[in-house]
């Protein structure tokens, strides 16, 4: 195995190896890129919080973003399945938006490639929101607070109550759920002191001999690529309304014969290339300590068992990643590891109160 030189220059930590490119960890930048056809204005920010914690926003009103993605669970949600739509069930893992504004690609399977797109999505599925865009919009409209909201947030619209405006409101609060002061940014912006010993074993192992930062590196701790590491299935997705969901969506994807996948092809169900079958995006990191379960479909618990699923070489798959090699990780090293992936959580986890929704128009 060629060596790897782990240098700290300037708040940023390279590893390089011979052959190999530069992989680099840094601290998160103070503010998210911006899309420039979507400005952040505090006005657009207020009205998307309350969007994002209105259950209006789904087909039957039982049902907001915050249900999958909520604050109480560091904005992910601590169980194995998404939640679902009521009478459905969801397949895979709520992924947790905290710092999201920072991935180039959103979901799983990167199917978007942004927070405006990656909120309009889940509005119109069946198994998620349930609700018609068109139906959304005249549900918004008879709400006066709404109205006022809306014609503040984009005050250049005629009619501003649009299916793109609320997106774009939901995104630009989703934008502000971001936090950078863990121990590690800590450390990289020059507190030597802010990682204990252990902790720095831990982050030498990191960049070394785990091998993690050669999907988890920049300054999210995403190579925002996608990878095959043979996840096992968990039980859940093998219950009824689970694969019920799958193969709708396998349907929806233009699969003749749903029945003969028995588990989640991640990026595959886009592409139909054989070379994405079992692939998802590298997530982040950050925070991981607060948001288990793991991996898209829930199978660990703790990051123990993710350490010790990556210590064996990852999962038995044909097409698996060929980075990825049995580490042989002492029990020592093995705690150094997960130490330092809980120095990568913040100490000021953004939190929000669900605010006093307003009534329809009497």
């Amino acid at each position: 195995m060629k060596k790897a030189l782990t240098v700290v220059l300037a708040g940023i930590i390279t590893t390089q190896a011979f052959g190999e490119h530069h992989l680099k960890l840094k601290p998160l930048p103070n503010k998210p890129p911006i899309p420039a056809d979507n400005p952040m204005t505090k006005e657009k920010i207020e009205l998307g919080k309350f969007l994002y914690f209105d259950p209006r926003l789904s087909g039957d009103g039982s049902t907001s973003c915050a249900t999958c993605h909520s604050p109480e669970d560091a904005w992910g949600k601590n169980q194995i399945l998404s939640p679902a739509y009521p009478g459905n069930e969801h397949f895979r893992h709520s992924p947790t938006i905290l710092n999201s504004a920072y991935n180039s690609l959103q979901f799983w399977d990167g199917r978007a490639k942004s927070l405006e797109e990656q909120a309009k999505k889940p509005i119109v599925s069946p198994f998620e929101m349930n609700l018609h865009y068109d139906l959304m919009i005249e549900r918004l409209k008879a709400i006066a607070m709404y109205r006022e909201m809306f014609k503040k947030a984009f005050p250049d619209e005629q009619n501003p109550i649009t299916l793109e405006n609320a997106v774009k409101a939901i995104a630009s609060f989703e934008r502000t759920i971001v936090c950078n002061d863990s121990p590690f940014d800590k450390y990289l912006r020059g507190d030597k002191n802010a990682l204990t010993k252990k902790e720095k074993l831990g982050l030498k192992l990191f960049t070394g001999k785990a091998g993690c930062i050669q999907c988890h590196n920049g300054a999210n701790l995403t190579d925002n690529k996608f990878h095959i590491t043979g996840v096992p299935k968990s039980k859940a997705e093998d219950r009824t309304l689970a694969r019920i969901t799958r193969n709708f969506v396998l349907k929806q994807a233009g699969f003749k014969n749903p029945d003969s996948i028995d588990r989640d092809l991640g990026r595959y169900f886009l592409t139909k290339d054989p070379k994405d079958k079992g692939s998802f995006k590298t997530p982040t990191l950050r925070n991981v300590a607060l948001t288990p379960p793991y991996m898209h479909n829930g199978a660990f618990k703790t990051l123990k068992e993710v350490i010790e699923f990556y210590n064996k070489g990852g999962g038995n798959v044909p097409n698996k990643d060929k980075a990825l090699k049995p580490l042989n990780l002492t029990e020592k090293e093995k705690k150094a590891l997960i130490a330092f992936l809980k120095a990568l959580t913040c100490e000021n986890v953004p939190y929000v109160e669900e605010p006093e929704l307003p009534d329809y128009d009497k």
